[in-house]
């Protein structure tokens, strides 16, 4: 059925989002296999951003991804292993440790974001870039609404 008229026209906003969240995680991981990133796990990805904007402790990555310090730590050890981030001390207090991103951890980044222009170049394709520019700035103006004036930081859905 068509989504004008057919079934698909009632679907949950929340639904549609979580499908379209869903579709684009899995094209995006499914592309990066075939990039000098391919060992980036999905939860990499939430850590990167923060390290990007940003030189989180490792309780800031806690509360990020909605573990404890220990599974933070234990995350940022992989991605420290792998070369993506590396612990540096604390400027104001140098018992802490702050997590900055390598150069990898920066070109993991710079893939990602080419792999995501890519398929929001597919979506354009279907919708048409004006539509798909209209979604951003609707989406972009909803969340800033509901957070004070600011987008949200990404977590993980788990």
């Amino acid at each position: 059925m068509s989504a004008a008229g057919g079934e698909e026209a009632g679907v949950p906003l929340a639904r549609l989002f979580a499908m379209a969240f869903r579709s684009l995680i899995d094209a995006l991981h499914a592309r990066l296999k075939e990039t000098d990133v391919a060992d980036l796990r999905p939860a990499y990805g939430f850590v990167l951003v923060a390290a990007r904007d940003g030189a989180p402790s490792v309780n800031d990555v806690a509360a990020l991804m909605g573990t404890t310090k220990q599974a933070a730590s234990k995350l940022i050890d992989g991605m420290e292993a792998d070369g993506y981030v590396h612990r540096v001390a604390d400027a104001a207090d140098a018992r802490a440790r702050r997590i900055r991103l390598t150069p990898r951890g920066h070109a993991a980044l710079r893939t990602v974001e080419a792999v995501y222009a890519e398929l929001e170049a597919e979506w354009a394709r279907v919708v048409g870039r004006e539509r798909l520019e209209a979604l951003r700035g609707d989406l972009t103006a909803v969340l800033r609404s509901q957070n004070g004036g600011r987008l949200p930081a990404v977590r993980p859905t788990w």
